[in-house]
């Protein structure tokens, strides 16, 4: 696979009680993002000032009361599903008339309406616009910045699944890489990412705010950053030997958490809200740690799927175990045995070690536990914003996270 869209920004420096100009307090010890200035990691974060958890996030605690976080907003995103489908088909004044049916476009929106997921973003981007508003209601701002996360995060993924030369596996990459030859298929898929994320500036451009346009554009910035560093840190060598936890975590803040942070403290703005306002920050808070903990469990999810599998099938043990190894619960499991740091999953056999190390290393409910730090702090920020149904429903998806249940 070709350079993953990811990166590893962790523990710049310890953080005074008051992080630069903004004032956001946070423990000496924290070394999260600041929105202000701009440092960031990926520990759990604690409760900000003065706010404290109502509800106690976990897998084995009863669901929170509130309203299903998908169906409050369903009849948006079924509206910005139109929408979607209207900016990817829209020409500009330059534009011949070919490009409404050429493969790029058709690739973009294959994979962009296609794709499992795509409504979780979108969804983030309207409750946290109603639960900052006023009133509690959006208007079009809120669900075009909708499409906007969407298309930008959809762009990264086309971008991330574009095939090295020597790659013969047809299974991997995007739609377009089954359907036809490899080096068609990484030009369309380059296209198709660049004409989205064109695209995303545009629509950026109409909402006419310069502090959600810069803070967007921050967000995409560190999703391109990232992916060098990503790069580089696991092309180093063959084995995981300079990748740790927490560079990991940094990576995967950056190439998945910081945008969807990003839009759900813009969100707040055109509800509303000054930029480094309480509520701003909290709903920036909240989307990085929500993220974090829904990768977190995505990982774990797979890395168990894997596991299953190769028991059932030994011989295909070797190739499944392998996707999984640069994944936070073998890096968990790697600080017990580091022998698996360095090991190569050829065949039955090194895939039965490997998947004997993982199970008694426990890794697999390390993980879990800190992606349930990571949702319980998610929630812990909600207390900054007014009570609400809509704010309820945010704490319900918390759950519905952790606990791995479907989101529609």
């Amino acid at each position: 696979m070709a350079t993953r869209i990811a990166a590893a920004l962790r523990g710049l420096t310890l953080l005074a009680s008051v992080c630069c100009a903004t004032g956001w307090s946070m423990p000496p010890a924290d070394v999260r993002r600041c929105p202000g200035c701009g440092v960031r990691s990926a520990t759990p974060a604690p409760a900000m000032s003065m706010l404290a958890a109502t509800q106690t996030i976990s897998r084995d605690a009863p669901a929170p009361t509130g309203p299903d976080p998908y169906k409050l907003v369903y009849d948006d995103l079924e509206a910005i599903k139109g929408g979607i489908k209207k900016v990817l088909t829209s020409r500009g004044k330059s534009t011949g008339s070919a490009l409404s049916s050429n493969e790029v476009l058709s690739m973009a929106a294959r994979e962009f309406m296609e794709r499992k997921g795509k409504s979780f973003r979108p969804m983030l981007v309207l409750l946290i616009g109603r639960a900052t508003d006023p009133d509690f209601v959006t208007d079009q701002r809120h669900m075009k910045l909708a499409v906007i996360a969407e298309m930008i995060h959809t762009a990264s993924l086309i971008h991330e699944d574009v095939l090295e030369e020597d790659e013969t596996d047809t299974s991997q990459g995007t739609l377009v890489h089954q359907e036809v030859a490899l080096d068609v298929g990484n030009k369309v898929c380059i296209l198709a990412g660049d004409f989205l994320l064109a695209k995303a500036a545009v629509e950026l451009s109409l909402l006419e705010t310069s502090a959600v346009t810069e803070i967007v554009a921050r967000g995409l910035e560190m999703i391109c950053e990232g992916g060098m560093m990503g790069f580089n840190s696991t092309s180093k060598s063959g084995d995981l030997s300079s990748l740790s936890v927490d560079e990991h975590l940094g990576i995967v803040s950056n190439s998945i958490g910081q945008l969807i942070a990003n839009v759900c403290q813009c969100s707040a703005i055109l509800s509303g809200h000054e930029p480094d306002s309480l509520t701003a920050k909290a709903c920036h808070l909240f989307g990085e740690q929500l993220a974090m903990a829904r990768h977190l469990v995505g990982e774990a999810d797979a890395l168990e799927a894997a596991l299953r599998k190769s028991r059932r099938n030994p011989k295909q043990a070797a190739p499944l175990l392998a996707k999984t190894m640069t994944s936070t619960p073998v890096l968990i499991a790697a600080q017990k045995f580091p022998e698996i740091r360095s090991q190569t999953l050829t065949s039955s056999k090194s895939a039965a070690k490997f998947a004997d190390a993982i199970e008694r290393s426990g890794a697999l409910d390390q993980t879990q536990a800190r992606a349930e730090e990571f949702a319980q702090a998610a929630a812990d920020s909600l207390a900054a914003l007014p009570s609400s149904a809509t704010r309820d429903a945010l704490v319900l998806l918390c759950h519905k996270v952790i606990s791995g249940t479907p989101i529609k």
